[in-house]
C-alpha cells in the first residue's frame, strides 16, 4: 500500500471517528438535562478540560495544518463538551 493511501485511510478513520463522536455527546447532554439532583456525578473538571483540549486542537488545525474539515470537526467537539459542562454548571446552581 502506498504512503499516500495509508495517510488517506488514517485521515478518513480520524474524521469518521470524530464525526461519530459528535453524535455521542447527545446522550450525555440529554442525561444532564434530565438530571434533577445537581448533576454531581458529572465531572465538571473533566468536561472543561476536554472543552479546552478540543478548542486548542481546533486552533492548531486551523493555524498550523490549515485543514478546514478537521478544524470544523474539532470546533463541533468543543461545542459538545461545552454544552455538557454548561448544563452541569446550570444544574448545580
Amino acid at each position: 500500500m502506498s504512503n499516500e493511501l495509508v495517510l488517506q485511510a488514517i485521515t478518513g478513520i480520524y474524521v469518521a471517528c470524530n464525526a461519530v463522536r459528535l453524535l455521542a455527546y447527545v446522550p450525555q447532554i440529554v442525561a444532564v438535562a434530565r438530571e434533577n439532583s445537581g448533576a454531581h456525578a458529572i465531572s465538571l473538571v473533566t468536561w472543561l478540560f476536554w472543552t479546552l483540549s478540543n478548542a486548542a486542537t481546533a486552533v492548531y488545525c486551523s493555524t498550523v495544518i490549515h485543514d478546514l474539515l478537521l478544524t470544523g470537526t474539532m470546533w463541533g467537539n468543543t461545542a459538545g463538551c461545552f454544552a455538557v459542562a454548561s448544563l452541569t454548571v446550570m444544574k448545580r446552581h
